[in-house]
């Protein structure tokens, strides 16, 4: 057997990816997991979004292919990796503000969150890394009834857009269908704080996300509300952090006097692999193994 390829990956000690952003604070809670959810989760999803063999949200067992023995307990991962164009962010954004505190403010409009984890919803003027650290508090947030207009966090930020919450409630699209079980891990040296000038090394993200249903899960995401704009009355918009430039390359949210627009947006990502897997229960691997036939 010889090793082809080998990716380091893991979660640096400052919990920030590369944009400079703290990475992992929300995640759905699963019906079954045990507990209570945290304020901001919302609902328990039903299991068979995540797992294979359970009732999922439109009120069906979730199933796989061949043998119940083999898919059962388990899932699919859709697994991408990213690289991040760190310098062209960086200068993106100080092309766009006047001040570092606007640069960082931008960032903020532009993720839904303020680089500390902090959201724009609970402190939309100001960072509160404070906030971040209190589970009770740093994903409780809805935009329906406090923030239809995306004044607070903007209807085609980030989070909003691969999370609307409870934002498309009185829509024909049910948000509960494209959940997805996020988690992300760095890759690469980190571009020294302060430089512009990108230095060749390959750096970014690696995101494994599990999902029962990765047509209507992941792709769905990916292709309506990370690279389309209509969900959202965003036209050709797509998502200002990590969507595809195809069309449009501006970005706009509410401010006074006027709303502020951002023009000149790059693919600040890039997909540079990728891969749907399958996820075997310990019950499939048995049945691979052949200990249960």
């Amino acid at each position: 057997m010889t090793l082809l390829s080998r990716l380091d990956v893991g979660v640096p000690p400052t919990m920030r990816e590369h944009f400079g952003f703290v990475d992992g604070i929300s995640r759905p809670f699963i019906e079954g997991e045990g507990g209570s959810p945290l304020p901001g989760q919302g609902e328990p999803a039903k299991a068979g979004e995540f797992v294979l063999g359970y009732v999922n949200e439109l009120g069906v067992v979730a199933t796989g292919p061949g043998p119940e023995e083999l898919w059962r307990n388990g899932s699919y991962i859709a697994i991408r990796k990213l690289r991040q164009n760190v310098a062209a962010f960086r200068n993106f954004l100080r092309d766009n503000a006047e001040t570092p505190e606007d640069q960082e403010f931008v960032a903020a409009k532009m993720m839904g969150r303020w680089r500390s984890g902090c959201p724009m919803a609970l402190s939309p003027v100001t960072d509160n890394a404070e906030l971040v650290r209190d589970k009770q508090r740093n994903n409780a947030f809805a935009y329906h009834d406090d923030d239809p207009d995306g004044i607070k966090t903007p209807i085609g930020s980030h989070i909003r857009r691969v999370n609307p919450r409870d934002a498309l409630k009185d829509t024909i699209t049910d948000a509960r269908l494209h959940r997805l079980l996020r988690r992300g891990s760095a890759y690469g040296p980190m571009l020294p704080e302060g430089a512009l000038v990108d230095d060749g090394q390959d750096r970014g993200i690696v995101l494994a996300m599990i999902n029962a249903n990765p047509g209507r899960q992941f792709e769905f995401v990916q292709s309506q509300w990370v690279n389309d704009g209509d969900f959202v009355s965003q036209g050709s918009r797509t998502d200002p952090i990590v969507g595809k430039r195809d069309v449009s390359d501006d970005y706009i949210f509410p401010a006074k006097p006027v709303r502020r627009r951002l023009t000149g947006l790059l693919d600040f990502t890039a997909t540079r692999g990728g891969e749907h897997v399958f996820l075997p229960g310990i019950g499939g691997l048995k049945y691979l193994a052949g200990t249960e036939r």
